[in-house]
């Protein structure tokens, strides 16, 4: 059994609720704002601990880095379609629907989602890793056709039968889809009127299956 004290306890409880809601990791000002402190070393303080105790790791430089490691423990689980392929880079990867292939994660990930509009991409290229989607990373999406895509989303878009992975933002009436990358090669993809394309969906999280195991239940991150 793993000690905590009154305030780890609340932050990671933090953590816990911000990852059902809105399916990623609080920022450390947003833990900071919840908790009512006005430091935000005393947080980076408490995640230290809480990582020290094994309940979590921390990716460096992203705002959204925190990782909590009992996300897979065992229970319920679920199968999700393999749905297409998409380029992170250029849109070259034509967006075939592909059911053969199947990732099981566990049910808890997908609390308040409906199945009928979850899907898993395949992620080529590097144009988003710096937000944490690495070349032939999947990713787990959600179908949204009921309302407009926030600015910052991280979506797929088909774009001539064609389906790339980008930052969403919009300016005036035009729709950019913006690499987040360490490569300067990447462009943005600026949609007008005229572009033929969808957004097809949001990206909820990443799922990385390590190379060395070959295996369908997959560790998430």
């Amino acid at each position: 059994m793993v000690q905590l004290t009154k305030f780890q306890k609340k932050v990671l409880a933090i953590i816990e609720q911000h990852f059902k809601k809105y399916q990623e990791s609080p920022t450390i000002e947003e833990i900071r704002d919840k908790m009512g402190l006005s430091s935000s070393r005393s947080i980076t303080q408490y995640l230290e601990a809480l990582s020290k105790k094994g309940l979590l790791r921390r990716e460096r430089y992203k705002g959204r880095g925190i990782i909590l490691t009992k996300e897979m423990e065992e229970g319920e689980t679920v199968q999700l379609p393999v749905f297409a392929s998409a380029g992170c880079g250029s849109p070259s990867v034509i967006a075939e629907r592909t059911f053969d292939e199947f990732i099981e994660v566990a049910s808890n990930l997908i609390t308040g989602k409906k199945k009928a509009n979850l899907f898993v991409i395949k992620a080529v290229g590097n144009s988003m890793n710096e937000a944490g989607i690495e070349d032939g990373d999947y990713v787990l999406v959600e179908r949204i056709v009921d309302r407009e895509y926030e600015m910052g989303d991280t979506v797929v878009a088909i774009i001539d039968d064609s389906a790339v992975i980008k930052r969403y933002v919009r300016s005036d009436d035009l729709i950019i889809l913006k690499p987040v990358s360490s490569d300067s090669s990447h462009r943005s993809i600026i949609l007008g009127e005229d572009a033929t394309y969808k957004i097809f969906g949001k990206v909820l999280r990443t799922i990385r299956i390590p190379k060395s195991f070959d295996i369908k239940y997959a560790p998430i991150y």
